[in-house]
């Protein structure tokens, strides 16, 4: 009966050692993944300032001009194939061999086809900075060509991660998406900005605010465009070619996801999917979404 007692004893020890480590583990992941938010220290943004004005009030510390001959690896990711948002019909590259991504001239061009892969009818690529490239505030850049055809969505956006396992968790890291278009089915003349805040991981984003900006005479697959957010803690500011179209305000508490963590970059090109609608006949595959450089601008003083 002793030596019964004894073998209980020694695994309720052993139990109560291992549920103690759990929940430190757990009580650790939780202090990384859901860190309090930053002060608000910022001041608002005049609104009749120009983007090449706050420009002069910060310094480039991140810049891809894509001028050698392959994906600097130093800073991108391929989100790879097991990506599966949105309903959309592409299957992602997971390397350059898939060839749907190429560098050439100093442009990244990012290739849908028309071929099946995994299980899919069309092949695409979506690149990530995750936990390599990522900062809190600060400008974000972009200059790129769009593809032209119903049923393609190039994306320029941005995800927050946390600081030390640089895990995305949507929503509660947030999402900033500076550029989204859906191509034919808004005569490649339109984007959209939006963000995506609050909720939880069940029940997926709360709150969203968005703006959207046309062009008038030309569309966005005609030629290079710059697109771009100056964000700091207390709000956000979008633009296309210099001129602001959206300004948000994140300084509510509802926002504070956006003080919480640091933000890496995405650039994708989507095929179909909930928004953009499947391609139709008039689609031409291979199609391109090419970008000329990718830039990070970090203030030198509070704005």
């Amino acid at each position: 009966m002793k030596n019964i007692r004894d073998k209980k004893n020694t695994l309720l020890v052993i139990l109560s050692f291992v549920f103690a480590v759990l929940l430190f583990l757990i009580g650790a992941f939780c202090i990384v993944s859901f860190p309090l938010p930053d002060e608000i220290n910022d001041k608002l943004i005049s609104d009749d300032i120009t983007i090449a004005q706050i420009k002069e009030s910060y310094h480039e510390s991140f810049s891809d001009e894509f001028d050698g001959d392959s994906l600097n690896t130093s800073y991108w990711n391929f989100e790879g194939s097991k990506v599966n948002r949105n309903d959309e019909l592409q299957s992602y590259a997971d390397s350059m061999a898939d060839e749907n991504v190429e560098i050439e001239n100093g442009v990244l061009n990012i290739i849908a086809k028309k071929e099946k892969r995994n299980g899919k009818e069309y092949t695409s690529a979506s690149l990530t900075t995750q936990g390599k490239v990522a900062f809190r505030y600060g400008i974000f850049e972009m200059r790129a060509k769009l593809p032209q055809g119903v049923g393609l969505w190039p994306a320029f956006w941005l995800m927050g991660q946390t600081d030390v396992f640089n895990i995305q968790m949507w929503p509660v890291t947030g999402e900033i998406d500076i550029m989204e278009s859906i191509c034919g089915r808004d005569d490649e003349k339109t984007v959209y900005s939006t963000i995506h805040y609050g909720g939880n991981l069940v029940e997926g984003s709360k709150y969203r605010q968005n703006g959207e900006y046309s062009l008038t005479a030309t569309r966005f697959c005609d030629d290079f465009h710059t697109f771009g957010v100056v964000l700091t803690d207390r709000q956000m500011l979008f633009y296309v070619d210099d001129v602001i179209h959206t300004r948000m305000d994140i300084s509510s508490e509802l926002c504070d996801t956006f003080r919480r963590y640091d933000k890496y970059i995405l650039i994708n090109l989507a095929i179909g999917g909930e928004w953009a609608g499947a391609p139709n006949d008039e689609t031409v595959f291979p199609n391109t979404y090419s970008i000329d450089y990718v830039k990070i601008y970090q203030p030198n003083t509070s704005v």
